[in-house]
């Protein structure tokens, strides 16, 4: 594996796949490398954002949705002139707590996970036919 250089400094793009911390080593130091040549209120202003960022992380969660959901969030969000987190935030507080009191269950939504993490998986696109089939009974 030969690495090139470049007025002294090696060039890592070509490298085969690195493992991820450090590849996020090398991106913090490009990206140090590459602020530092800005203006002082420019990173300044840098720096706020990557601490405001950084203070957000404990409520952060990531979410693989079925795309005709994500979409549909992204629609109503866009529609309701708010973030795209906060309207999924206030849509599951009443299904959370009905969960939790037990006045609606997964029973008949759970499906054997062959992963060792989960015992279940939950059949989403049931449930989404089943909640779209009842929204179009009760336009008629």
């Amino acid at each position: 594996m030969k690495s090139e250089t470049q007025k002294g400094m090696t060039l890592f793009e070509g490298l085969p796949s690195m493992d991820p911390a450090v590849e996020s080593l090398l991106g913090q130091g490009q990206r140090r490398q590459a602020e530092s040549h800005l203006p002082k209120n420019e990173q300044s202003q840098k720096r706020k954002e990557r601490e405001r960022a950084q203070k957000r992380l404990p409520h952060r969660i990531n979410l693989d949705l079925p795309q005709d959901l994500k979409t549909q969030l992204e629609r109503l969000a866009k529609k309701e002139g708010v973030p795209v987190s906060q309207l999924v935030a206030f849509l599951l507080y009443s299904p959370v707590r009905q969960l939790e009191n037990r006045a609606i269950s997964l029973f008949g939504y759970k499906t054997a996970s062959g992963c060792r993490k989960f015992d279940w998986n939950i059949d989403l696109k049931r449930h989404a036919e089943e909640v779209l089939g009842n929204a179009e009974k009760s336009i008629r």
